[in-house]
């Protein structure tokens, strides 16, 4: 139902509210995007994780939050005083942050206008209001993670570390921005093709990705979340498999025994990887430290190394 011009406005209006609430850090507390969109958060017993609701029309008058996001209070034990005290360093649990933008992010289907977004279609028919309630429920998941990571902290990260950019900055930004792996892959997709951060050093000729334990030591790479961001098209051949393969066994593209996916020690390997070129592309790839618990999920990183091609 929504055009990609109106898609294009919903990320926008979530990018410039991540980027307004976010202090000098980029950091994007909850109470922010509550505040932002006038809503309020309330601990209950549910059956799901989160809700969204509106306020009694009599209620909401008196107050400047019509809106409320439901959670869990069996699963969240969340208190004023921990929303009002979070910061970088010291973020929310991050499954709490990503249900919240989440409810947040539906709450934009009932009520565009307010955030300047224009749509093609009259939404109040009830027919079109439920139709766009449906796609923006569909697209909720792809706009949830421009709250959690906004534009500022992004820049901060990538600029800052350039090419020394690892495996190891993102798991520590995951710790002081409270976010998931998965929300950091998929925040990394939004970015457009030509943005000029996919040029710069630190995610140019790189991918990052999801793995989980097996038993035995060694790992199985996931399909989903995965960002790959290779010049040229030249891009590492399993990537392009895991595309379409999930669970593809770490020694299936790994043969050195001394790293860790293969059952070593060593967090970071070189290889040649086969690649859609004549010759094989020298690559690095560098996991997360984690615990090896099988089903346990942890970052890899692989990166282009700067040799010649042919």
């Amino acid at each position: 139902m929504l055009s990609p011009s109106e898609l294009e406005q919903f990320a926008k209006v979530c990018n410039q509210i991540a980027n307004d609430v976010a202090d000098e850090s980029g950091f994007v507390p909850v109470r922010g995007l509550l505040e932002r969109f006038r809503a309020t958060l309330v601990a209950r017993p549910l059956l799901v994780e989160g809700m969204l609701a509106s306020i009694d029309t009599d209620v909401a008058s008196q107050s400047p939050h019509p809106w409320a996001v439901l959670v869990d209070s069996e699963m969240y034990r969340v208190s004023e005083t921990a929303i009002e005290e979070e910061r970088v360093g010291h973020p929310l649990a991050a499954r709490l942050r990503n249900t919240v933008a989440h409810e947040l992010v539906h709450s934009l289907a009932f009520r565009p206008s307010d955030f300047g977004v224009r749509l093609n279609f009259d939404i109040s028919a009830e027919k079109n209001k439920a139709a766009l309630v449906e796609a923006i429920e569909q697209q909720t998941e792809r706009f949830s993670p421009l709250l959690l990571w906004s534009r500022k902290a992004l820049e901060n990260l990538v600029i800052t570390h350039g090419r020394a950019l690892s495996v190891d900055n993102f798991t520590e930004t995951r710790r002081v921005l409270g976010m998931s792996r998965e929300v950091i892959i998929s925040r990394l997709n939004l970015l457009p093709p030509a943005d000029e951060l996919r040029n710069l050093s630190g995610l140019a000729n790189v991918a990052i990705g999801i793995a989980e334990w097996a038993k035995g030591g060694t790992a199985l790479l996931r399909k989903w979340p995965l960002f790959i961001n290779f010049h040229g098209n030249v891009v590492p051949s399993f990537l392009n498999r895991l595309r379409n393969q999930d669970y593809l066994p770490s020694t299936d593209v790994f043969k050195d025994t001394r790293f860790a996916m293969s059952g070593g020690t060593s967090r970071i390997v070189d290889f040649e990887a086969a690649a859609n070129h004549p010759n094989p592309l020298p690559a690095t790839c560098m996991v997360e430290r984690s615990d090896r618990k099988a089903g346990s999920r942890f970052l890899f990183m692989v990166r282009r190394v700067d040799k010649a091609i042919g």
